[in-house]
């Protein structure tokens, strides 16, 4: 019996203690947790990211590439030959030829400070007349007069300042303000038709007819104009230029001098350049 209450008795102190286990979990629960502690502090501690903040002038590189549309006045000079007959005859005024205007173009870059374009442009006026001094009985003797161009030419533009500037290898920034001087050379079509009761001054009777003459002319123009930045790739122009051209007039109108085509147009127009 007391041989058992001996082995009993060392039994009970060779136990081990459950301290040492006790201390191992306390200490890599506490690793543990400071390390999250740490990752998130890491997380809270490092700055956001700023978002890339892009200027609405900034384009990646120099735009060489535009196609633009503008609309505006032709003030047609209309005169000589065809036109001053018709001015004395009806009741037309040489202002009665002016139109509205719009013009297409599509241009390339070929340097900083030049541009060569294409352009297609197109006008019509409408005059409704009647006789002066001739009456069919108590009434007017009627007819309209339509006079259409539509030139096709290549411009030249020359910048007097840079249209932007270059910013680093990649970058370029639009100048807000941009004059120009242009000149072009091309073609252009015209149609004259009057339609309506004429006066035979042979045996002063009234016939009612179509006289037309139409055809192509050389002819040349030159101008200057102002080119604003509006919203990245997008410019306002506002130009004026005056043209030159003339041509014999055909069919009805034979042994009439050349027509004349000049005419001072003014408008304003966009560009989108890529």
């Amino acid at each position: 019996m007391p041989l058992l209450l001996m082995f009993l008795s060392m039994r009970r102190v060779a136990r081990p203690s459950p301290l040492p286990a006790v201390i191992v979990v306390t200490l890599v629960t506490m690793v543990a947790t400071a390390s999250v502690v740490a990752a998130a502090d890491h997380e809270v501690e490092q700055p956001a990211q700023p978002p890339l903040a892009r200027s609405p002038d900034f384009l990646f590189g120099w735009p060489r590439t535009y196609v633009g549309v503008a609309g505006g006045w032709l003030a047609a000079s209309a005169s000589g030959g065809i036109f001053d007959l018709t001015q004395e005859l009806l009741t037309v005024d040489r202002g009665d030829f002016d139109s509205g205007v719009v013009r297409f173009q599509v241009g390339r870059a070929l340097s900083p400070r030049f541009d060569l374009s294409g352009e297609v442009g197109f006008s019509r006026a409408t005059v409704l007349s009647e006789y002066r001094d001739f009456l069919e009985g108590d009434l007017p003797i009627s007819q309209a007069t339509e006079f259409t161009q539509a030139p096709v030419s290549a411009n030249l533009r020359v910048w007097l300042v840079p249209r932007g500037r270059a910013v680093g290898r990649f970058a370029w920034v639009p100048s807000r303000l941009a004059p120009y001087v242009s000149g072009g050379v091309g073609a252009y079509y015209y149609r004259f038709t009057q339609i309506g009761d004429f006066v035979d001054f042979a045996d002063s009777s009234i016939f009612t007819d179509t006289l037309e003459s139409s055809g192509w002319a050389a002819g040349a123009h030159a101008g200057g104009g102002l080119s604003v930045h509006m919203v990245r790739q997008l410019f306002l122009t506002v130009e004026a230029r005056y043209g030159w051209a003339g041509t014999p007039l055909s069919e009805d109108f034979i042994g009439f001098e050349d027509i004349d085509l000049n005419g001072l147009q003014v408008t304003g127009g966009l560009e989108l350049a890529f």
